[in-house]
């Protein structure tokens, strides 16, 4: 039988994930690959396809899983979505004022 997971706090903590390792490598296989195209080295090209492809697929796998923790295992709750609002507002302003 499964135990219910209970929280006995207001705050979301992220699962152990792939896709920070997964992107930060897809976007090193794109600059090398768009490095290698500019300077005319063989192979540049596919590398920079591979890579930016890479990119929007750890892309549309990344907000899969976020969509999932959000509507079927309801882990953004109310305080949660607040919280997530106001640290894109900050994060605005900040942008606003660099």
């Amino acid at each position: 039988m499964k135990k219910k997971i209970t929280h006995n706090h207001p705050f979301h903590l992220v699962d152990p994930s792939p896709w920070p390792f997964a992107m930060s490598m897809a976007a090193m296989f794109t600059t090398f690959g768009a490095v290698m195209y500019m300077h005319s080295y063989t192979g540049g090209g596919r590398l920079l396809f591979l890579g930016f492809s890479l990119v929007l697929f750890v892309i549309y796998l990344w907000f899969r899983d976020i969509v999932r923790e959000a509507t079927f295992e309801g882990q953004h709750t109310s305080v949660v979505q607040r919280g997530l609002r106001l640290g894109i507002i900050l994060f605005i302003v900040s942008e606003i004022i660099f």
